[in-house]
């Protein structure tokens, strides 16, 4: 039996060791190749938990045997989880607002039509409270709720319910001036352009929903080019406008990934600005007797703005109205015009 037990603690310390290797081997292969292999570009999807388990393993191995040598085999992941997300485990130090500018709350929210309901979706909105809020995977019974119940609070619509997951819509206190869609898909509107008068002050509003990768479940196979093809269209858009821009987005897509540095060049992303926290946004349901059983993984909602803004507060939502996205709330001022 000790025999037993002694293969076992060697086992598992061989294994941290491996563990320790292999994610080195990531970083490495990363930090040179970046996404040139589709296993790559899926990992970057859970790198913070990755690096969350060398971590961990890296405590455990304190109390084995050869705690120096199998320790040291994870000091990467602590440096890399150092460098990658501790500014977000950071207080934000207060924001000096511009004393002339126009305060804004601003929401991104996937609602999942095709399984909420739409009067719990109704309540997540009014508790928002927000100027400007965009809203992806709206089907039409959502639309025409919102249509009926919130045409006092949100005078200005741009309302686009779909049968199925591609509907966008968007709800303004402000006037909405224009709209189009920058991206065309099929026949249903899922990437909008909106242009909304604020005191004076044009605001272009991109509405995103670049797609899900496929084979997503797949690290071999996973690929995200129908995805990057929308969001690079986005950017080329974005690169057009030379006033205030907004872009509310469920991106589908980790802040480790190459599409996310593609566009963190052009635009400032509120939560890395300003947010305390990991940020996860999805997914947002532990209900084991439908099937869901896992915590919050990830952040794929997005409130970018250009420099014009000044963004001093954001807050990922408590409430999600049965979605499997939690809303994201940002308090921004618009610089004044000079």
């Amino acid at each position: 039996m000790k025999a037993i037990f002694r293969a076992i603690r060697i086992g598992l310390q061989l294994l941290i060791i491996l563990y320790g290797v292999l994610l080195t081997a990531l970083l490495l292969v990363r930090a040179e190749f970046g996404e040139r292999w589709s296993a790559i570009a899926f990992a970057n999807n859970f790198l913070a938990w990755l690096l969350l388990l060398g971590m961990l393993l890296g405590v455990v191995a304190l109390f084995s045997r050869w705690r120096l040598l199998v320790a040291s085999t994870q000091f990467p992941a602590f440096i890399a989880f150092a460098v990658l997300y501790g500014p977000l485990l950071w207080p934000p130090g207060s924001v000096d607002k511009p004393a002339d500018g126009v305060d804004l709350t601003i929401a991104t929210y996937n609602v999942l039509s095709a399984e909420s309901d739409p009067d719990d979706m109704l309540d997540v909105i009014e508790d928002l409270d927000a100027d400007i809020i965009g809203l992806q995977e709206l089907e039409v019974a959502h639309a025409d709720l919102i249509e009926r119940e919130l045409s006092e609070e949100y005078p200005y619509r741009s309302l686009h319910g779909s049968p199925s997951e591609h509907g966008v819509g968007l709800l303004s206190r402000y006037r909405i001036v224009e709209e189009s869609e920058y991206y065309d898909f099929i026949k249903y509107v899922r990437h909008l352009r909106a242009v909304v008068d604020v005191e004076g002050m044009l605001v272009t509003v991109y509405l995103a929903h670049p797609h899900t990768p496929s084979n997503y479940y797949s690290p071999m196979r996973y690929s995200a080019d129908f995805r990057d093809e929308q969001l690079k269209a986005l950017r080329n858009s974005v690169r057009a406008d030379s006033g205030p821009v907004l872009v509310l987005c469920d991106c589908n897509l980790s802040d480790q990934s190459e599409a996310y540095r593609d566009l963190d060049r052009l635009l400032d992303d509120t939560y890395r600005e300003v947010g305390w926290g990991m940020g996860f946004t999805f997914p947002s349901r532990f209900a084991p007797a439908d099937g869901w059983i896992l915590p919050r993984m990830m952040r794929l909602d997005y409130i970018w703005h250009s420099a014009h803004f000044t963004a001093y507060d954001v807050e990922v939502w408590r409430e999600t109205g049965g979605s499997d996205h939690r809303p994201v709330l940002a308090r921004l001022v618009l610089e004044s015009a000079p």
